[in-house]
């Protein structure tokens, strides 16, 4: 019984592959002898040849590229070869006429499938005659319909297999989320849905697998990405990433900035009042069953107030702060049009000339390179020395042993930091002792309850931009790493 071996080509293999196209093509259609030398100088890994014994009986041949579509020039220029293209074009699927309907050509087309799909393709083209379509559609392939190729003179389909995306999900979710997710990708994902069952191992296994993850991954589990090309992060802020340096190259990050709006700004505002009506004072006073009138409280009618940061939660704060205070004054990076719950906009080269006028400052700005340090022991003297400042955005902002110096030498009213740096805040740091400093251990965004209002504006989002991204459009929220902000995408 003869054995049937199956493997890649080498020049050594021109004679056979050439006797093998002459017996399977009219001369009109089949490729020559210099053809298939040019195509195997070129990309000889991307024959599969099958034998029985010595002899062989059948291959497969073709090319990678990223144009999507299978040219007739593509036959000729063997030199259009691109190892890393996205597609995997099939030029000639051959059997000779005595080894036919045995399932060879089958076998083979499923070798090169399979290598294109380790490969990390898109998937597959190829042409055939319309009579040839029920088989390579058995295969998975999909008729597009007539092509513009003349090759020999005939009538040709392009057909596409396109790969289904492994689809990771470790961001907690219910069933209805599920739901929803699976009928938005339809049949053009594999799904993991990760769950309380799984162990290291499967986690491990699953992010080799994918294409598409949703969560939060480690920045040291990322070396088991080998075919990531998504990573949507349920979060606003994405700097442990970026600064991280073992994202893959090449894959697509983004963020959901623009959920937490509220819900952050809504911690922000909490911690204003309560700084200005003494409410922490108050609430230690209670433990110690003292009933004692505080002197002064800070009044937010005629307050100026300064938001740092003029994104989806420093506007959010403008809105719920510009009906209670005198003025509501916004910084971003540089100057455009700005909404009008703002008085006034700056840029951040104006910054220490508002820091003075400011009677509330709102910190809602992201980890960049240019913020990390930006409130310094200059600037931060630079304020009103009974100013109430809140940090809602990261804890870098602030140069935190410049913040304990001035507190000690009687400089603000209250501060709120619901960020710092580091996290946590070591028990030993001063501030924790700081009376007149409120912390929270970044809890503004803690609101995950599966049906809560920021749950369900991070799914529809993720949802969104994973429909977009099969679909071939531009998801929104890519994080831009050289800025660290949402990259402007045109509708």
């Amino acid at each position: 019984m003869e054995q049937f071996t199956i493997r890649t080509a080498s020049m050594a293999d021109l004679e056979a592959i050439a006797a093998v196209e002459t017996e399977c093509f009219p001369a009109a259609e089949a490729a020559t002898k210099a053809e298939f030398e040019d195509r195997l100088t070129h990309y000889a890994n991307h024959f599969w040849l099958m034998f029985e014994g010595d002899r062989l009986i059948s291959f497969v041949d073709g090319f990678a590229t990223d144009v999507p579509d299978l040219t007739d020039e593509m036959f000729a220029e063997a030199s259009m070869h691109n190892e890393t293209g996205a597609w995997q074009m099939i030029f000639g699927v051959n059997t000779i006429p005595s080894h036919r309907c045995r399932g060879y050509a089958g076998q083979l087309l499923q070798r090169a499938i399979d290598d294109a799909k380790s490969a990390g393709r898109k998937g597959l083209v190829l042409t055939c005659k319309k009579e040839k379509i029920h088989y390579y559609a058995k295969l998975g392939f999909v008729d597009e319909g007539v092509c513009a190729s003349s090759h020999g003179g005939a009538v040709w389909h392009q057909m596409r297999l396109t790969f289904r995306k492994g689809l990771v999900i470790t961001f907690p979710w219910d069933d209805a989320t599920r739901q929803r997710l699976v009928d938005a990708a339809g049949n053009r994902c594999d799904f993991a849905f990760m769950d309380d069952s799984w162990t290291r191992k499967d986690y491990i296994t699953a992010l080799k697998q994918t294409n598409i993850l949703i969560g939060e991954p480690r920045n040291e589990d990322f070396r088991f990405c080998e075919q990531l090309e998504l990573m949507h992060s349920p979060c606003s802020g994405v700097n442990y990433y970026i600064g991280g340096g073992q994202f893959p190259a090449g894959a697509m990050m983004c963020c959901a900035s623009g959920c937490y709006g509220n819900v952050i700004a809504e911690h922000m505002l909490a911690m204003t009042l309560a700084l200005c009506r003494r409410l922490p004072e108050y609430r230690d006073q209670q433990h110690r069953h003292n009933w004692q009138l505080r002197k002064f409280d800070k009044q937010l009618e005629d307050a100026t107030v300064l938001i740092l940061g003029a994104g989806d939660i420093g506007t959010t704060l403008a809105r719920w702060m510009k009906p209670m205070v005198a003025q509501v004054i916004g910084l971003r990076r540089v100057s455009r049009s700005f909404p009008d719950c703002f008085d006034r906009m700056v840029t951040t080269a104006q910054l220490d000339d508002v820091l003075p006028e400011a009677d509330i400052i709102l910190c809602a700005l992201p980890q960049t390179p240019e913020t990390v340090g930006l409130l310094n022991e200059a600037r931060l003297r630079r304020t009103k020395k009974d100013a109430v400042l809140v940090n809602g955005g990261r804890g870098s902002l602030i140069d935190q042993d410049a913040l304990c110096k001035l507190l000690q030498e009687g400089h603000f009213y209250g501060v709120g930091l619901e960020v710092t740096s580091p996290e946590p805040l070591p028990a030993e740091h001063p501030l924790w002792d700081q009376p007149r400093v409120l912390i929270t251990p970044h809890a503004s965004g803690n609101s995950f309850a599966p049906d809560s209002p920021l749950v369900r504006k991070i799914w529809a989002l993720m949802i969104r931009n994973v429909d977009a991204f099969l679909s071939g459009k531009e998801p929104r929220n890519q994080v831009d790493f050289a800025t660290g902000y949402r990259k402007t995408i045109q509708s």
